[in-house]
């Protein structure tokens, strides 16, 4: 039985596609730039030493050192200094492989060149054609729009040159033609083929990414992703210069709604207070279950009083409403601890302040519906 996976949108696959296929287009400018050398060999097999054979050695040539050059970018542009050795817009179209659909649309533009000059009796190339037929969807990061142009354009243009040639019989001129229109064809399934593989791929990656960063039963991040990125932007902001706030929420009472009206009831609970908790943080907030009956938010670029704002606001969204669960209506309040960032603080030391404020705050807090239980933590 096969796993089926919530397909990825074009912003996601396109993005994956940048990721991927720079290693694509190196290999294939790589060979292209070996490749010269037969391709010439050819060449002066059929022209001499004439002056058809130096435009095909110019123009080969001339390919060969723009080969080298684009491959000598994208290996630049890895670096970090590519961001002011190489200008803005070929860094663009690099990124969106204009850069590389023009090369391709350049590379056909010579071989065609090279097949126009051949003899009229010469049909050798058409079956470098159709290899080039049959391997440009396959081999080239081209798709959608692009790919189908120079796939069919190039198809066209071999055709049309085939009507120019002198073949020893028709079902020989019918053989080539087939065999054009075949690897053609056989080029566009396979590269469709392959891109619908890879997003199912990437669909099942992404997925299993999901889980492995998501708690199962609130769907918001687990303690794991939120220690990940409570790291990354603790590193950001300490580098910026920018504040950093961080909220530790208990439930009150959790356990003893487990154990009077049954786990499930505990998990309703959890579910419930995990869309409130959304709705009083803001969009870029990471909200995490950090614990069996704990919520952590992180708040990016929040000072300690925005921080007590929204930790306020989340303590009035969710004693707002009882829970409905178990055919009864629960009254849930939570404690919160609040810390902010701190020069040369570490992910332990903060986290380390926000489980100290929250335990403060609850050791202060003596009834189950206190409104505002906040406790703030300030080390000198």
């Amino acid at each position: 039985m096969s796993a089926h996976y919530p397909e990825v949108n074009t912003d996601e696959f396109r993005a994956h596609c940048q990721q991927q296929d720079p290693a694509r287009v190196r290999a294939v400018l790589g060979f292209y730039i070996w490749a010269t050398w037969p391709l010439l060999y050819i060449d002066f097999s059929l022209f001499g030493w004439t002056q058809n054979f130096e435009i095909m050695l110019s123009l080969r040539g001339a390919m060969a050192m723009l080969s080298w050059y684009c491959l000598r970018l994208m290996k630049s542009a890895q670096g970090r200094r590519s961001q002011n050795r190489w200008p803005s817009k070929l860094q663009s179209m690099l990124q969106s492989r204009q850069l590389f659909y023009f090369w391709t649309i350049a590379v056909l533009l010579v071989q065609l060149a090279s097949n126009v000059l051949a003899p009229v009796y010469y049909f050798g190339h058409f079956f470098i054609d159709a290899w080039i037929c049959l391997m440009i969807p396959i081999a080239l990061p081209l798709y959608g729009a692009q790919l189908r142009q120079v796939l069919i354009a190039y198809f066209f243009a071999c055709v049309t040159l085939s009507l120019t040639k002198t073949f020893s019989s028709m079902p020989l001129q019918l053989t080539i033609l087939s065999a054009l229109l075949a690897s053609t064809y056989s080029g566009h399934v396979l590269a469709t083929q392959r891109q619908l593989y890879r997003k199912k791929i990437l669909s099942a990656e992404l997925e299993l990414q999901r889980k492995e960063n998501t708690d199962p039963l609130t769907g918001i991040a687990n303690r794991r992703e939120f220690l990940r990125v409570t790291d990354s932007e603790l590193q950001r902001h300490l580098r910026l210069g920018k504040p950093l706030s961080l909220l530790m929420l208990d439930l009150n009472h959790l356990k003893q709604i487990n154990t009077d009206y049954g786990a499930s009831a505990g998990d309703m609970v959890l579910v419930e207070v995990s869309k409130r908790m959304r709705r009083a943080t803001r969009s870029y907030d990471c909200l995490a279950r950090y614990g069996t009956e704990e919520f952590s938010v992180l708040l990016p670029e929040a000072n300690e009083e925005i921080a007590i704002k929204i930790a306020a606001r989340a303590q009035a969204t969710i004693i707002a409403m009882p829970v409905a669960a178990s055919g009864k209506e629960l009254k849930v309040s939570a404690t919160v601890g609040v810390t902010t960032m701190l020069e040369g603080d570490t992910l332990e030391s903060m986290l380390r302040r926000a489980e100290d404020a929250l335990h403060k705050a609850q050791q202060a807090s003596t009834q189950t519906l206190t409104p505002i239980n906040l406790q703030q933590q300030v080390f000198a």
